[in-house]
């Protein structure tokens, strides 16, 4: 009996790893596009070769990770200290001008001279008229009676200007009282917070110091900082080092780690 012939796959019944499988020996079996002869040869394909790199293969330029840039945590303690004492001395009522609490106790105090003056002026003029001989000039006493009734008027006017003064004067002190109870009661944070800024100016000098020391410096530090400085700009240029350090160790501080 002859051999029955293998039954052909119905189409339903082809999965796709088949179809893309057929697909591929039929372009193999195409004339090669060049020569128009034979069938197209295989390209190998080596792993370097890939049309697609892997999720996590690693960028060839990706820089190695600066060991100086690294935060221990004795420094990010530092500088949670200090975070914490800016918080809290952002939340501090404002606290008054110093040059308007200032000029309130000059004109205080102004106020309250020119109040004393017109007292004794109007105690002199009291005593004067008590005295009997005044009656024998009848003109002096008229001026000094004249006198009299005007520095009554101007101690009304002193009194009024010395209590409108003295209001303004203790508004002021009333908000400079807050916020001194706010900082009092804060004081612990705060000195907690200077203390670690004092710490974190040594910790941000070595750091320059060791950048500084490096045959070949960091791109940002060299042209991001002008290294080396100027003769005679050592101070401005260590006080701009600090300041851009400070960022930066910031930026690491709160960068999310993926």
């Amino acid at each position: 009996m002859a051999a029955e012939p293998a039954s052909t796959p119905l189409p339903s019944q082809v999965t796709a790893a088949q179809l893309i499988g057929e697909l591929s020996r039929l372009v193999r079996q195409l004339p090669c596009p060049h020569c128009g002869e034979g069938a197209a040869p295989d390209v190998a394909r080596t792993p370097s070769q890939s049309l697609v790199p892997a999720a996590r293969e690693p960028y060839d330029d990706a820089a190695p990770p600066d060991p100086l840039d690294e935060i221990d945590d004795e420094e990010r303690w530092l500088w949670r200290l200090v975070e914490e004492a800016e918080r809290v001395s952002a939340a501090a009522p404002p606290g008054p001008d110093p040059r308007q609490v200032a000029l309130a106790e000059q004109r205080c105090q102004e106020a309250y001279d020119a109040e004393q003056k017109v007292h004794a002026r109007i105690q002199a003029t009291q005593a004067a008229l008590a005295q009997p001989s005044s009656w024998l000039r009848p003109r002096h006493r008229a001026a000094l009676v004249r006198h009299l009734r005007e520095d009554r008027a101007a101690a009304v006017l002193t009194a009024i200007q010395r209590g409108r003064i003295e209001e303004i004067r203790g508004r002021l002190r009333d908000v400079a009282a807050r916020r001194a109870a706010y900082l009092a009661a804060h004081r612990t944070t705060l000195e907690a917070g200077r203390n670690a800024s004092g710490e974190l100016i040594r910790v941000l000098d070595d750091l320059i110091d060791r950048y500084s020391r490096m045959p070949q410096p960091p791109a940002w530090f060299r042209f991001g900082l002008d290294f080396p400085p100027e003769p005679g700009t050592r101070r401005e240029w260590l006080q701009h080092a600090r300041e851009a350090m400070t960022e930066r160790r910031r930026a690491a501080l709160h960068r999310l780690v993926l």
